[in-house]
């Protein structure tokens, strides 16, 4: 079986996005300790998805439509690093390394410069008055006020964007359609080490979760929902 490419699900999704009034965006673990060079849980095409994700912030931005930048932390002795002999990435968190840890500074080498590893990238600065939410798993939902907070605000429908694409982008799409949240993943908006993963992941939320297409579709359609 074929898996769809990322051009093949942005054409095919276009027509088809859900029909909702007041959808939000989801910036998924878009932080330092993920983005930027040498950090230790490092997605380099992650800094491929800065522009798109800049255009959908400007675009939701100028609608007054919520945004919510998801953060993934860890914490002291965090009990993920027993798992380091099955998931790599877990090594990441040991007391000498600290990923991801709120307040922790670290040196990155593309910018130059020491950043709160787990704050959001400065290219995708959260606006004030935007909602940062920590979690400790892989989605934006199980175990946060996430559905809360949307539903204060009137939300019936998510568009999700960040890293890793088939780990938390997936398991919060998931995690969406679980709660009746039309979502709608980006598919030029998302990374992970292995592109073939990526291709996986919007095959089965295409056909399972939800839809997908790229950004410049997504921001046509939001336009479209003002009209």
């Amino acid at each position: 079986m074929r898996l769809h490419s990322r051009e093949d699900l942005a054409v095919q999704s276009f027509p088809t996005l859900p029909t909702v009034a007041r959808p939000a965006l989801l910036v998924v673990d878009m932080q330092n300790d993920f983005v930027r060079a040498g950090a230790p849980f490092e997605v380099p095409t992650a800094r491929e998805t800065i522009p798109p994700q800049q255009h959908l912030l400007e675009a939701f931005r100028a609608q007054g439509l919520p945004v919510v930048f998801l953060k993934w932390i860890g914490i002291e002795n965090d009990p993920y690093r027993w798992m380091q002999d099955k998931f790599t990435w877990a090594r990441g968190l040991a007391e000498d390394i600290r990923g991801c840890r709120p307040g922790h500074p670290r040196h990155y080498a593309d910018i130059n410069a020491i950043r709160d590893c787990c704050a959001v990238i400065d290219e995708l600065a959260p606006a004030a008055g935007e909602i940062q939410l920590t979690k400790r798993g892989y989605g934006g939902f199980l175990g946060t006020t996430l559905d809360a907070i949307l539903r204060d605000r009137e939300v019936d429908g998510v568009v999700i964007t960040g890293v890793m694409a088939e780990c938390c982008v997936e398991d919060t799409a998931r995690q969406a359609y679980q709660l009746h949240y039309p979502a709608v993943v980006v598919t030029d908006g998302v990374a992970t080490y292995d592109p073939k993963a990526t291709a996986t992941m919007l095959d089965v939320v295409d056909k399972n979760f939800g839809w997908v297409a790229e950004a410049k579709a997504v921001i046509k359609w939001l336009r479209s929902l003002r009209c």
